[in-house]
């Protein structure tokens, strides 16, 4: 038999290459990141008599749009760190719930998109129409 002989260095990065490449590196990196933020954010506040303030409802509804916008989208580990350095609970609203918040209809149309995405188009599209009114009466 004539095998070549591995290196420990090939070896890592061939491992290394694999997790990558399947996106366990990707999740890792994410879920030591969230472990990180909730330690210093526990250490800032430990021995200090004073808890960071509630989170208005507007607050927290934009924080459940951006965790939908980027679960959505594929940025679960992304995510897994707004939710943690958020101090947002783990069970997250459903579409239903976030289209009720913000009053929007969610049809068979807007449900191809993110909520955050079809609320910038909404505005978007409403921003437009006045500057096309606002021509249209100019002339």
């Amino acid at each position: 038999m004539n095998e070549k002989a591995i290196t420990e260095k090939e070896l890592l990065t061939a491992i290394k290459d694999l997790l990558k490449k399947n996106g366990y590196l990707n999740k890792i990196n994410a879920e030591v990141r969230a472990q990180v933020t909730e330690l210093l954010q526990r250490q800032q506040t430990a021995g200090t008599e004073t808890t960071p303030p509630t989170p208005s409802d507007e607050v927290l509804l934009v924080n459940e749009l951006v965790r939908e916008y980027l679960e959505w989208n594929g940025y679960l580990y992304t995510a897994s760190v707004l939710v943690s350095e958020a101090a947002m609970p783990k069970d997250k609203k459903s579409r239903t719930e976030l289209c009720t918040e913000v009053g929007v209809r969610d049809d068979e149309k807007s449900s191809a998109l993110p909520l955050l995405s079809n609320i910038v188009a909404a505005y978007t599209e409403r921003i437009k129409r006045k500057i096309n009114k606002i021509k249209r009466d100019a002339c």
